[in-house]
């Protein structure tokens, strides 16, 4: 293979709908959730053909390449098909960790796409496709697909729908935390129901947004999250955030998987404007994306 670099974008996602089942035995959470794609943020993967591993560069982390997604995608691809290229990834990440956005997800199933299209590849199919990217992790999968879907069991039964946000603005806004997920979920089942509840009496806000397309029936998505519940009482910046974006014009806001980002939708793309410069003069990084 001659140096050729390809570059490719991982986008980001966000959960508009999430909720947690139940607590299987083996340790693991079945969800019902909502994923929907935001093109807006991504991380870009420069993958030069070169070498006889998978080496990764990515300024301003130091995590060890057989430790990074990206890298556990190609090992895991290459034992299953033995299709093993010399491949080097210059990563430049722009979706931040612990954001509830899905950045690893997305760079290790972009790695997986990469490989099983790969004119040298024997390639797998999309059913073990879907079971080696379910192996990596529970958001995997989705990263997959090119659209909405549903998610079921851990995330890994998919099932792609259509969502119509047309005419209506996003703004993500990124608080400067991180919530790890292992905890979120610790958190949730050994809550205790009532106290959690009374904790969550002043921040039961507004939870529905609803599409003004004049040309189709209106659609209206339901904003939910479990996480909520444990997350926004013990992360008041994330509760904040939320009570300021619906405060500020947005006509409906849910923290996206366990958190930090917050999604909010605008029927008016001026206030979203506004409540991004709002967000940016407080320190709080946010992104815009405008649905056609």
């Amino acid at each position: 293979m001659d140096n050729k670099t390809i570059t490719l974008t991982a986008p980001a996602k966000v959960n508009l709908y999430l909720k947690i089942v139940r607590r299987r035995e083996d340790g693991y959470h079945e969800l019902d959730t909502l994923f929907l794609p935001f093109p807006a943020l991504f991380d870009t993967l420069e993958i030069t053909e070169t070498g006889k591993s998978c080496t990764i560069n990515c300024a301003g982390f130091d995590l060890p390449a057989e430790e990074n997604l990206i890298y556990k995608a190609w090992d895991r691809y290459a034992s299953a098909t033995g299709f093993r290229p010399g491949l080097h990834v210059e990563l430049i990440k722009r979706t931040p960790t612990g954001a509830g956005l899905g950045g690893g997800s997305s760079d290790a199933a972009t790695m997986l796409k990469f490989l099983n299209t790969h004119p040298e590849s024997p390639g797998m199919d999309a059913e073990k496709l879907n079971a080696l990217a379910a192996g990596l992790g529970a958001d995997v999968p989705f990263f997959l697909l090119d659209g909405p879907a549903w998610a079921k069991g851990i995330g890994e039964i998919l099932t792609p729908c259509e969502v119509d946000l047309s005419g209506l603005t996003a703004l993500l806004a990124c608080p400067d935390v991180h919530v790890n997920t292992a905890w979120a979920y610790k958190a949730w089942s050994s809550r205790d129901k009532k106290v959690w509840e009374q904790k969550m009496e002043s921040f039961l806000l507004t939870t529905s947004v609803s599409s003004n397309n004049k040309t189709a029936s209106k659609t209206r998505v339901t904003l939910l999250n479990d996480f909520e519940k444990v997350v926004l009482p013990e992360f008041p910046v994330i509760r904040k955030t939320k009570e300021y974006l619906l405060k500020n014009g947005a006509c409906g806001a849910v923290m996206s998987g366990s958190g930090a980002s917050v999604i909010s939708f605008f029927k008016n793309g001026n206030d979203a404007e506004k409540a991004a410069a709002g967000l940016k003069a407080a320190g709080t990084v946010s992104v815009l994306h405008t649905f056609s």
